[in-house]
């Protein structure tokens, strides 16, 4: 059977454990108990096996076949090949109360578990944490296939929405054929119904989590729309996240960089900030009763849930940027065939070590920073609207943003950054935002790792110039070469009809999703540009560019 195109959500319910009779708490135990040690016992044959059981590309993936024949016996086989009565590990016989599917069910999840360890251990090699530890007790759910189970709607005093699970823990050791089953109340929400509806429910997973609340989680297969054929003209959309400014997006055409917008949230810095406060106060009360030898368990409760408050806090406005992005590429999706660019941040982490004179509010700020979830939740974003998001070719793609806001987009040489925000260039006078000038260098990057862009009139100059600059890196000081003086073609500047060079300020808030542009921008590096021409080829200046784009919203006029 063919895989199916799109993109797999999950959906996650929580079960009304009250609602629920003594016997279908204690199946539910009972379940995920036993799914919990067959899982476990799979694992450990894996890393025993390994040598064996590894194959594919970089050794990333393990085979089922071999596997099976490690842990299943077979009487009934193809043709041609030879029946298995015994086995190095029969975990059907460990396991007398699972049936057939339910070990298919685990060693699949035993499988996934594992292919993940791998690939986390390319990247950390042997610090990589194992799936599977023999002295941990958390619980590990298998995934249940569609077949073997139902979910339907029956209004009752109890519950709207109910979970039909199968039991087998009495039907296996007795021989029948007929399973009995679980009725699981739900506490279904209208979002929850929403998510669901959007595609086809494959399969769930029953599980507990640290604070002893049982849960469902649905997977539901997604369709992706089919990619417009239309030609529209190529742009490309580089994004710079940032602290102050949550991101700064900046979209670059084969001619001029057509728009600029900061997506900046001003409460969230101010509710986080007090957050932190709170912490700090709080760690210093509990280190203050621990050195006096008084208890500090209260405190260290309030410390507990206060960190998981704001942790909460800030994955709720990470996910409203991460919308509001979604909103902004699709509304230009309509007009050009958009190609996005994000900065890998690699590394970032180690500038905000001890020892660097830079402080603790600086290594506080870094260290709390989620910018690998902003990106990995606006990958899957666009997954699910179709975009191709994997691959040389793709439109969505994380590029490494090393030295992009100090060297200057107009030159390739390096620049100096007189504040946080403010980018001056000694060599070509250029002044702009150091988060516009990432964002567009990072576009520049995109451009120069994607094939298929470099054939395009302005857009294989600009590729061919930063992949010269960036075979070395150019010094402050020097003569400039005429070769290097713009990454942008310097003919055909004049914008199109309907297009203008906008720059301003999106206030994200989570009261609003609105995009609106404040009247107040007193960006430094925005009053810099008054007086220069805002893009190379323009005969408009920024000043009225500016005022042009608040008078609209920012939005380019039609």
């Amino acid at each position: 059977m063919a895989q199916s195109k799109g993109v797999t959500i999950s959906v996650k319910v929580p079960i009304k454990w009250d609602a629920m009779t003594e016997r279908t708490q204690q199946r539910l135990r009972q379940i995920v108990g036993r799914d919990t040690r067959a899982v476990r016992a799979f694992l450990g044959i894996i890393e025993q096996h390994e040598d064996k059981l590894l194959t594919g590309r970089n050794n990333g993936r393990i085979r089922d076949g071999e596997l099976d024949k490690l842990t299943m016996t077979a009487i009934k086989v193809k043709a041609g090949f030879l029946q298995r009565l015994t086995v190095p590990h029969d975990l059907k016989a460990q396991f007398s109360r699972m049936s057939q599917n339910e070990l298919t069910e685990c060693r699949q999840t035993a499988v996934a578990l594992y292919e993940s360890y791998l690939k986390l251990r390319r990247k950390k090699g042997m610090k990589a944490s194992r799936p599977c530890k023999i002295n941990s007790t958390q619980r590990i759910p298998r995934w249940v296939f569609n077949q073997r189970f139902k979910l339907f709607e029956k209004r009752t005093t109890v519950a709207r929405w109910w979970l039909d699970l199968r039991d087998s823990l009495d039907s296996v050791p007795e021989g029948r054929r007929v399973h009995d089953r679980l009725l699981i109340p739900l506490k279904m929400s209208p979002f929850h119904l929403n998510q669901i509806d959007r595609g086809e429910v494959k399969a769930l997973q029953v599980l507990i989590d640290r604070n002893g609340k049982w849960w469902v989680t649905f997977a539901v297969r997604v369709d992706t729309p089919e990619p417009p054929t239309d030609s529209l003209p190529l742009a490309v959309l580089g994004m710079d996240l940032g602290i102050e400014k949550s991101a700064c997006t900046t979209l670059v055409t084969p001619t001029k960089v057509r728009e600029t917008r900061y997506f900046v949230q001003r409460d969230k810095v101010k509710v986080i900030k007090k957050y932190d406060r709170q912490v700090a106060d709080l760690q210093h009360e509990m280190a203050s009763r621990r050195n006096d030898g008084l208890p500090y368990d209260k405190v260290a409760e309030k410390l507990r849930r206060l960190r998981t408050k704001r942790e909460n806090v800030a994955r709720e406005y990470d996910r409203v940027l991460v919308r509001q992005l979604v909103d902004y590429i699709t509304e230009l999706s309509e007009r050009y065939t958009l190609y996005v660019a994000i900065g890998r941040l690699k590394n970032i982490r180690v500038t905000a070590r001890r020892g660097n004179f830079r402080g603790r509010r600086f290594r506080g700020m870094i260290h709390s920073w989620a910018f690998a979830r902003i990106t990995d939740n606006l990958q899957h974003a666009l997954a699910q609207l179709g975009w191709s998001v994997s691959g040389k070719d793709s439109r969505f793609r994380v590029v490494p943003e090393n030295w992009t806001s100090i060297m200057c987009w107009k030159c390739g040489r390096k620049g100096r950054r007189p504040r946080q925000n403010y980018f001056v260039c000694p060599t070509c006078g250029n002044r702009c935002n150091a988060d516009k000038n990432g964002a567009i260098n990072i576009a520049g990057r995109l451009i120069t790792l994607t094939g298929s862009l470099h054939s395009v009139r302005g857009l294989g100059k600009w590729a061919n110039a930063v992949s010269r600059s960036q075979r070395s890196l150019p010094k402050t000081r020097g003569k400039v070469s005429s070769q290097g003086r713009s990454l942008l073609s310097m003919k055909s500047g004049v914008s199109h009809s309907g297009e203008s060079a906008a720059v301003h300020h999106a206030q994200t808030s989570l009261l609003s999703f609105s995009d609106e542009s404040g009247m107040g921008d007193n960006d430094p590096a925005v009053v810099g540009t008054v007086k220069t021409l805002s893009v190379a080829g323009s005969d408009t200046p920024a000043s009225r560019q500016e005022k042009e784009a608040r008078s609209v919203g920012g939005i380019p006029s039609r």
